[in-house]
This record gives structure tokens, C-alpha cells and sequence, in this order.
């Protein structure tokens, strides 16, 4: 059987999400990369870059980029860990604690218009599965475990 162009159809669907994402959040000053990270940090205050970089499947220039954006525009603040003063901790400002709802609430207004042609255990069966693969799939390059 062959199998559908899952690597093709992937990327139209993100580039689509994408587009929507940063249109609404544009007005936020934010972008569909930026939410990512303050949910990762708002899930685990505290975290370091080092995990936060192993979370994201993310080059080490792209993470370091994106925080120091976001510290520079008032959305993460970076402390020094009082166990380790070599590691610094993410966390959210006021600011970004203020915003998360809505941008909470966006994300699930795109995903309800992005599976509105999916029954609703079809929506399930799809979260499930895409989550299943994102988890356990690694690329032929990859180091992580």
C-alpha cells in the first residue's frame, strides 16, 4: 500500500497554522514561535535554556536568539539559579502571565477551525496519533534518546 506524502501534507498544514498563528498574534507582538516557548516556560518555571533547547528539538543559536528576544521585549525574565550560578532560569514576566490566556483561547480557535471537517473522535484519533508520532519519531541525525 503506498502511503501518503505525510511530510508533504504535514508542512502545508503547519505553514497554514503558521500563517493564521502570526496573523493573531501579530497585534500581540508576538509570533507562533515566540507562544511555544512561553508555554514551555509557563509549564515549568524555572527551567533552564539547556533543558529548554532539549525540549524543542531546537538548534542552540535559535534558542539563545529567541530567549534573549523575548527577555529583551519584556515577556521572560532570566534569573541566576541559587543551587548553580552557572545556570540561569526562564521564567514569565507579569506581562506574559497577562497575555497567555488569550493567546490560550487563539490557539483553540485555530485548532477547532482546523479540524472542523473532522468529527469529534476523529479530532480525538488524529490528536492522539499526532502526538504518538511526534513523540517517538526521531530523525536518522538525531542524538537525542
Amino acid at each position: 500500500m503506498d502511503s501518503p506524502k505525510i511530510s508533504k501534507l504535514v508542512a502545508i498544514f503547519n505553514r497554514k497554522l503558521r500563517t493564521e498563528i502570526n496573523n493573531q498574534y501579530e497585534h500581540l507582538g508576538l509570533s507562533d514561535k515566540n507562544y511555544f516557548y512561553l508555554e514551555k516556560i509557563h509549564e515549568n518555571p524555572g527551567i533552564s535554556q539547556a533543558e529548554l533547547l532539549r525540549s524543542l528539538y531546537q538548534d542552540q543559536s535559535i534558542v539563545t536568539r529567541q530567549i534573549n528576544k523575548l527577555v529583551a521585549d519584556g515577556w521572560v525574565q532570566k534569573k541566576f539559579s541559587i543551587s548553580d550560578h552557572r545556570r540561569s532560569e526562564l521564567y514569565l514576566t507579569p506581562k506574559s502571565e497577562a497575555i497567555l490566556p488569550k493567546i490560550k483561547l487563539i490557539h483553540r480557535q485555530i485548532n477547532q477551525r482546523a479540524l472542523a471537517s473532522l468529527t469529534p473522535h476523529e479530532a480525538q484519533v488524529f490528536g492522539e496519533l499526532l502526538a504518538k508520532v511526534t513523540a517517538e519519531y526521531q530523525p536518522h541525525n538525531s542524538t537525542e534518546a
